[in-house]
């Protein structure tokens, strides 16, 4: 059990969005940055961070696409891949 596992999964959520958008990276670590708006995710970014997050977490990826219309920032994120993790 993971003392701190929200700030545990926001803190590999940050680093995996900066491997996938280098040029974002400072404004990743704000938990209501916009994906798309805010830090430039088109289609591409957002499937290989889907990957990566699928791997890193160890969650299914048809669950977490499922899940993308609940998805706008990264607090939302965050809250979806910790379920995810959870259910699994």
């Amino acid at each position: 059990m993971r003392l701190f596992p929200q700030r545990s999964a926001r803190r590999r959520v940050v680093a995996l969005l900066a491997e996938v958008r280098p040029e974002s990276a400072s404004r990743a670590a704000a938990g209501g940055a916009r994906l798309g708006q805010d830090l430039g995710m088109d289609s591409l970014a957002t499937a290989a961070l889907a990957v990566r997050l699928a791997e890193e977490f160890e969650i299914d990826l048809v669950a977490l696409a499922g899940r993308r219309a609940e998805i706008e920032t990264i607090d939302d994120l965050v809250a979806v891949v910790e379920e995810l993790a959870d259910a699994g």
